[in-house]
């Protein structure tokens, strides 16, 4: 048993070696305010000092963690209670909602943006609002990765045979599924909640086309720091990825003690 543990380790550690190698280099020339031979010089944190005294970098960091949050947990409740009338009442309409459910990947990009505003700019509020149509954008964009990801988690515990078991207990439908169902699939709505969260918190082309400087969020921070500073531009790279690798382990850490309780 131990030497069957040995090669998935190996593999492993070299891939996560392998993709860790950039973020390695980037964290490297942050450091340092020259690098033109092959060692880099003048070691310096004044990027880091120059990002965390400034107090348009954090409030970036606030609306980008919000506007990442906010889409996914509407997104995930409205999908989680369209497929209790699909499981419980209307199994045929699987095949439909899958296909409603995928189209957002042919329609991404400046395609989208662009689309919603065109047609609710001259709306009435709230929809002509901008955070309202950015948020309601990001649950179209993040729509086919909640869904997939609660769909296969559900077939994969076969949710209606666990439901009728339920219904010869004594449970309601309702209960049913947000009490027996929904607990035992939420590391995996957990798994897809992170990766569309890692798709909104990395976007830039919608969040530049609906907002601009309505929202400014880390994306577009970091977009304008570009333009001055490679070194602070690396730093606010890594600052992001801390973010998010925190946010992901926090999340990861709460699904498995809410696992272990249950």
């Amino acid at each position: 048993m131990e030497k069957k543990k040995t090669g998935p380790v190996v593999v492993l550690s070299v891939i996560g070696i392998y993709l860790l190698i950039p973020l390695f280099f980037t964290f490297l020339y942050s450091l340092f305010s020259e690098w033109m031979d092959i060692m880099p010089k003048g070691f310096t944190l004044r990027a880091y000092v120059e990002i965390f005294s400034d107090s348009a970098f954090w409030m970036s960091i606030g609306r980008t963690v919000l506007i990442s949050i906010l889409p996914i947990v509407l997104c995930t409740a409205a999908v989680l209670l369209a497929m209790y009338v699909v499981v419980v009442y209307c199994p045929g309409l699987d095949q439909y909602m899958q296909i409603l459910c995928t189209i957002p990947y042919a329609i991404q990009g400046v395609i989208l943006p662009i689309s919603v505003l065109a047609l609710y700019a001259n709306a009435p509020e709230p929809f002509s609002n901008r955070v309202f149509m950015l948020t309601s954008t990001y649950c179209i964009v993040v729509l086919p990765y909640i869904y997939q990801g609660i769909r296969n988690n559900l077939n994969g515990m076969n949710a209606s045979r666990l439901i009728e078991a339920a219904q010869m207990l004594g449970a309601g439908t309702f209960y049913s599924f947000f009490h027996i169902v929904v607990p035992n699939i939420m590391n995996g709505v957990m798994v897809s909640a992170m990766l569309a969260m890692a798709i909104v918190f990395g976007d830039f082309v919608v969040i530049n086309t609906l907002a601009g400087n309505y929202f400014p969020t880390a994306q577009m921070y970091l977009y304008d720091v570009m333009k001055k500073s490679a070194q602070r531009t690396c730093a606010i790279i890594i600052v992001l990825f801390c973010v998010t690798l925190l946010i992901s382990g926090f999340v990861f850490l709460r699904g498995r003690r809410d696992g272990q309780e249950r």
